[in-house]
């Protein structure tokens, strides 16, 4: 990936706080050495009448691909390149807002895998797996009960 300057690094920041995702895939792989792989990924979700967006993205980026998926008229662009990924969410984090805390739980893993993986290390990656999926989590329907007065 080649230097984007800061107003591309600023687009392609919000673009990701609202339409993207960061997602720490931690999978079971038995031709992995101790049983698991993890991989990070990022990637940008928008309608197929907008793939051209994501097109632009692409030719900025210059890593991954565009996909269509006609049953749900969506595009998504995913970049799964660990170095890319890597260089892509350290230039992005000082403009990120909304996915700050699940780009630095990505920097994490990714920092961990420069590391022979060990059980330690695929502890620590699985955590970050976990927190990065809580941060994704809104809460069901809260219940709230009626209030009662006394007349």
């Amino acid at each position: 990936m080649h230097k984007l300057g800061s107003e591309k690094l600023a687009y392609i920041a919000g673009f990701l706080d609202g339409d993207g995702c960061i997602a720490i895939n931690y999978e079971k792989r038995e031709t992995c050495k101790l049983g698991y792989r993890v991989r990070v990924r990022v990637s940008f979700t928008q309608i197929s009448t907008r793939r051209k967006v994501l097109d632009k993205l692409f030719s900025w980026i210059k890593s991954g691909t565009v996909d269509e998926y006609e049953h749900n008229h969506m595009a998504e662009y995913v970049i799964r390149d660990q170095q890319v990924v890597n260089s892509l969410l350290n230039e992005l984090l000082p403009f990120l807002i909304v996915k700050k805390e699940h780009a630095k739980l990505a920097l994490k893993v990714l920092e961990l895998k420069q590391e022979k993986y060990s059980v330690k290390s695929l502890n620590e990656m699985r955590q970050c797996a976990i927190s990065l999926r809580s941060l994704n989590h809104y809460p069901k329907r809260i219940h709230l009960d009626p209030v009662t007065t006394e007349a």
